[in-house]
């Protein structure tokens, strides 16, 4: 593979722009100016080429995939293939989807459902990507690039997939990522930038992080990421779903955050780390389930070369991770420091790990380590009377636990169980959220649960857990909805009159429909609303 050699460089200015820009797949054109629904970009690559910092970006629902690659050709002249594509995001620039397929002018931001108008950023170039991350040869190597961000650059209201960086070396001798790669190379610079509604999935890398790989090579990595989903990404090192890696403090802040079905050699699920002073995450309604590691930490690894571990978990559940070693859950390792995690309200428990020991929490410290556990259910720290015999069988605290051997999975419902005893067994004093994971109220009959779902007496599964569940979507003619489990669906007009019914198995299902819209909904729950294009 031929070297490619980019400077970079990051220009400190003050903002001032303040410009919009439209992109519509479904009714724009790149002739247009873009700065209005009516004068849309068809392309979102048209609206990144005029952006600067403080500009927005609204795009409408569809499938938008990279056009315009990093360079035409290596430094001998050689050209690139198309796979070196990507969505590079300029700093300070904010990017929202989920506006309506047939937005006009009068579309605000008020109008905007981006669980409804699914807007995705995809990498499959070809459309064919099969199941389990097949016919996947020819998609691009990173579907999103940030460089030398910082907070005011947002990623609001997609779904990015189908990456595939599986070659030795890349653009900016970076060989991490495939899904969103966010990298500060310049001279103290951090990475930090904000995601918000999104959904990260069937991603791969033979690196680490496929789904998010954020870095900074030689400042801080910060990233604040809320109501997201990481799903069924695939790394060949560590961090399946979300690898975050600094040269100084490496402290992302995840609310609201499901991380299910993703795989890596180390920490299926999530990895982080601080090479030099502090390693810090803090996650609050956190779900950390179905992940897998051939080696430690099937859930999350957290970790530090010479400084310090000091993770914050608040209303945190970990469950269903399997490791290949050691560890199943939670793994803290501080190589030369102290390692110092403190959890509140969290659970963990019904993790495997071949080395069965320390299944679902484990923390060692070079010079020392000790947890700060309050309110917590976790079978390594918690002593019982020798006559006792605890019972930690998944189902009786969880709705619907699936046991770890079957991970990598998004199977599961891990809001508490009639009776569990995560109910009500939190402390108030440390809940900081208004609502739990489903967007339920977070503290019910006066006393908050321990985990990162709030018991309700009648409540059904909130709009991410269906989400992490399955898939709709329309392009070109044709209806997709993708499932991990047999279900019934049902297309309705918007008048409610039935057009077609359907039962079918797990996988991606292909519906040509007329043109128009369409009510489509999964088992009778929530209907989804899509627009079906000529």
């Amino acid at each position: 593979m031929k070297k490619i050699i980019m400077l970079l460089c990051l220009c400190a200015s003050t903002v001032f722009a303040q410009n919009r820009y439209f992109v519509n797949q479904n009714i724009g054109n790149d002739a247009n100016d873009g700065k209005s629904w009516s004068k849309a970009f068809v392309s979102l690559q048209s609206a990144l080429d005029v952006v600067k910092a403080g500009d927005e970006i609204w795009v409408a629902a569809g499938i938008y995939r990279p056009s315009k690659k990093i360079a035409e050709q290596d430094e001998e002249g050689n050209p690139l293939s198309e796979r070196y594509a990507t969505f590079m995001i300029p700093n300070g620039v904010k990017l929202y989807g989920g506006f309506p397929a047939l937005a006009n002018n009068s579309t605000g931001m008020d109008q905007r459902d981006w669980e409804t108008n699914q807007t995705i950023l995809s990498g499959d170039l070809n459309n064919d990507d099969g199941e389990d991350f097949t016919n996947m040869e020819e998609n691009v190597y990173h579907v999103v690039l940030l460089l030398n961000t910082d907070e005011s650059t947002v990623i609001d209201g997609f779904t990015v997939s189908d990456g595939n960086f599986n070659i030795e070396w890349v653009f900016i001798r970076y060989t991490r990522g495939s899904g969103i790669v966010a990298i500060a190379g310049a001279s103290g610079a951090n990475s930090s930038p904000t995601l918000r509604n999104l959904i990260i999935e069937r991603n791969v890398s033979r690196g680490g992080g496929a789904g998010f790989s954020n870095v900074s090579n030689t400042g801080d990595a910060c990233p604040v990421i809320s109501n997201t989903i990481f799903r069924n990404n695939k790394s060949g090192e560590y961090g399946g779903g979300f690898a975050n890696e600094a040269k100084s403090k490496s402290s992302p802040v995840l609310e609201n955050v499901i991380i299910s079905g993703s795989q890596a050699y180390i920490g299926g699920g999530m990895y982080c780390l601080s090479e030099e002073t502090e390693t810090s995450p803090v996650l609050t309604n956190v779900l950390v389930h179905g992940n897998k590691s051939e080696s430690d930490a099937g859930g999350i690894y957290f970790t530090s070369y010479a400084g310090n571990v000091r993770p914050k978990l608040t209303n945190v559940t970990i469950s269903g991770n399997k490791a290949g070693n050691i560890v199943g859950g939670l793994f803290c390792y501080a190589y030369l420091g102290i390692s110092l995690p403190q959890l509140r309200n969290t659970v963990s428990m019904g993790n495997k790990a071949k080395v069965s020991e320390f299944t679902d929490f484990y923390n060692e410290g070079k010079q020392g380590s000790n947890t700060d556990m309050q309110s917590c259910w976790t079978p390594e720290y918690l002593v019982f009377p020798a006559n006792v015999l605890p019972n930690f069988d998944p189902a009786i605290y969880f709705q619907r636990p699936v046991d770890a051997d079957f991970a990598p999975t998004t199977e599961g419902d891990y809001r508490p169980v009639k009776g569990s005893q995560l109910i009500n067994q939190g402390n108030n004093a440390f809940v900081t959220a208004k609502v739990d994971l489903a967007g339920k109220q977070r503290i019910v009959d006066g006393k908050v649960d321990i985990g990162a779902y709030e018991y309700q007496e009648k409540s059904t599964a909130g709009a991410q857990e269906i989400l992490a569940a399955r898939n709709i979507w329309a392009e070109k003619g044709i209806l997709y909805v993708r499932t991990d489990r047999p279900s019934t669906l049902y297309i309705y007009t918007v008048d409610g009159i039935l057009v077609r019914q359907n039962r079918f198995g797990e996988g991606l299902q292909t519906i040509p429909l007329p043109a128009g819209f369409y009510l489509v909904s999964l088992n009778n729950e929530k209907a989804t609303k899509v627009y079906i294009s000529k």
